[in-house]
Formats: C-alpha cells, sequence, structure tokens
C-alpha cells in the first residue's frame, strides 16, 4: 500500500518535472505617474490603507492634529461616496519613492485613533470630506490647518 503511493506520488512529480518549469501567468502591468509598474489586477481597497496613504502623502508637519484629521477627511470622503477608491497605485509609489516607515506607521496610527473614537478631529473639522491646497479653498473651508483646507459639501 504505501509503496504504491510512493510510487504514484513519484510518478506525479517525476512528470512535473519533466515538463520544466511552470510558465508563471501573464500579468499585465499598468504605469503610475511615478514611473512605478503595478499589476493591472491589483487592487487595494482598505479604508485603512488608503486613508493612511492621504496622511502619508499630505501630511508635510509633524503634527498629530494634522495627520488625525486628514485620516478623518478621508474616511468621511469614501462614506460619503460610500466606495473606497483603489488607492495600489498611490501605494506603489509611495512604497517606492523614498518610503519612511516611521512617517508609514504615524499615519496608521492616526487612521486607527480616528476610525476607534479614541482621537475626536477638531469639530470645525469634523464633516469635511475633502483636503485641497489653501489657494484653492473657497467658501466651504471651514477648517484650515497649515497650508490644508479642509472642505465638505456644498451645503
Amino acid at each position: 500500500m504505501i509503496r504504491a503511493l510512493l510510487a504514484s506520488l513519484l510518478l506525479v512529480l517525476g512528470g512535473c518535472a519533466a515538463t520544466g518549469h511552470p510558465e508563471p501567468a501573464q500579468v499585465t502591468a499598468v504605469a503610475t505617474d511615478g514611473g512605478v509598474s503595478v499589476p493591472a489586477d491589483l487592487v487595494i481597497s482598505s479604508p485603512r490603507i488608503c486613508a493612511a496613504l492621504a496622511v502619508y502623502e499630505l501630511a508635510e508637519h509633524d503634527d498629530w492634529g494634522l495627520r488625525a484629521t486628514i485620516a478623518g477627511t478621508a474616511l468621511n470622503g469614501f462614506r460619503e461616496a460610500a466606495r473606497v477608491p483603489n488607492c495600489a497605485a498611490g501605494v506603489a509609489v509611495a512604497l517606492t519613492h523614498d518610503f519612511s516607515e516611521p512617517r508609514w506607521l504615524l499615519a496608521l496610527d492616526a487612521v486607527d485613533a480616528v476610525a476607534s473614537g479614541s482621537y475626536s478631529v477638531p469639530l470645525a473639522c469634523a464633516r469635511a470630506t475633502a483636503v485641497v491646497p489653501l489657494s484653492a479653498a473657497d467658501a466651504r473651508a471651514h477648517c484650515v490647518i497649515y497650508d490644508l483646507a479642509f472642505v465638505s459639501p456644498a451645503q
């Protein structure tokens, strides 16, 4: 019985070895603005990861309130849109261009704190769903931190 099982196993393994290495599946890559190739079928649509990406990209100052407000705004935007966009390309660019692990961890911490309710975004910023440069802000901006305006939908 064991001999027959081993013989079958050797036959199967020998058959695999005789064909050589299996051909890898064809992966179509898409180039990003940052010049990074990302597999076309890669999807990252986790609210946590995509909000952390927004924090990582936009928070240019070492300020907890700024990071948390960006995180809250991103999460609000996802809720308002009833979906999370695919942020795979942005994550790929962030990971391959001067990636800072401490900065990424701070971004994740800010998202986690806001999402769990352990940190409350300032009331003036709590309903914001988008972050724009201060120079591009309009009357919708009720919250400004450094050079960023946090805006909410027109009422």
